[in-house]
């Protein structure tokens, strides 16, 4: 008898800082590699009998992330023929910086990366004065209205991507507001578009970031766009970008409250030990050795 199989998706959240990217990487076998977290992933869902062979399930994913970054809402989807899936079971043998916290029965057919219809994500931009990061947001703010809209965003690409034959996107809102704390202030940038290019967040706001610092204008933001001047930007470091959310019509998840209160957990505790050590290097700086 034929076991009976069911779709199911999963959000996904993770801290990227020990992995090599989401992705599972064949090529990358050295024991000296870290792990990816799609690879942390999968153990966990053979081992708890919820997925043999990913090809056999038809597993789609959302959207990769690279060596670094963070997520809050990955998606994940594929069949399985065990009817008791949890959040709370698949976390229980995760390691604690990938989680899981909600889950979703979508139709048969249902692909996480073909059927998003928007991804948004988030990048904490530090600014600092005595640091020579001192960033004006307005200057950002007036830039940043140049990307909304479609538009190729070729000088935004890795050089080696062209994975789908065009880099044109449309960039539906970017949003920021500045986080201001006793020694620093953080500028918080929301961008939503309908895609991605590979590192294409993390250009932008280096971008926005040369602008912000007086290195660039709003006119070389119009070249780049217009394809005026060619030009490989550096992306923006890793840690400070984070995948926010993947957007889906008529997919409902429902989120286990008692996941997500054991997550919250979990990340005050790292909350208290990262502002602990940024006011120890801060208190470092300028003093006499």
């Amino acid at each position: 008898m034929r076991e009976e199989r069911e779709r199911i998706a999963l959000k996904i959240g993770y801290l990227g800082t020990n992995y090599h990217g989401f992705q599972v990487q064949p090529q990358v076998q050295s024991k000296s590699e870290v792990p990816t977290i799609e690879g942390e992933l999968f153990k966990a869902l053979k081992k708890l009998d919820i997925m043999e062979d990913r090809k056999s399930v038809n597993y789609s994913y959302a959207g990769r992330t690279d060596k670094g970054v963070h997520a809050l809402s990955q998606v994940v989807s594929f069949d399985t023929t065990n009817a008791n899936v949890t959040p709370r079971m698949i976390n229980s043998v995760l390691p604690d910086d990938i989680w899981v916290y909600a889950l979703a029965k979508p139709h048969s057919g249902f692909n996480a990366r073909k059927d998003a219809i928007s991804r948004e994500y988030r990048y904490f931009l530090f600014s600092h004065t005595d640091l020579d990061l001192d960033m004006d947001i307005t200057r950002i703010r007036a830039a940043s209205e140049l990307l909304i809209g479609t538009h190729d965003f070729s000088n935004f690409a890795q050089q080696e991507d062209n994975e789908t034959g065009t880099h044109v996107r449309e960039i539906k809102r970017i949003e920021m507001d500045m986080d201001i704390e006793k020694r620093n202030s953080v500028i918080i940038m929301d961008i939503e578009a309908n895609g991605f290019l590979r590192k294409m967040v993390r250009k932008i706001v280096s971008v926005l970031s040369m602008v912000g610092s007086g290195i660039k204008d709003k006119r070389w933001v119009e070249d780049l766009l217009e394809l005026r001047v060619k030009e490989q930007i550096e992306p923006a470091p890793a840690f400070g970008l984070v995948l926010k959310n993947v957007s889906y019509r008529d997919v409902k998840f429902v989120e286990d409250d008692y996941a997500k209160g054991r997550i919250e957990a979990r990340l005050k505790k790292d909350l208290v030990f990262h502002a602990t050590i940024a006011e120890v290097l801060g208190g470092m700086i300028g003093q006499d050795f």
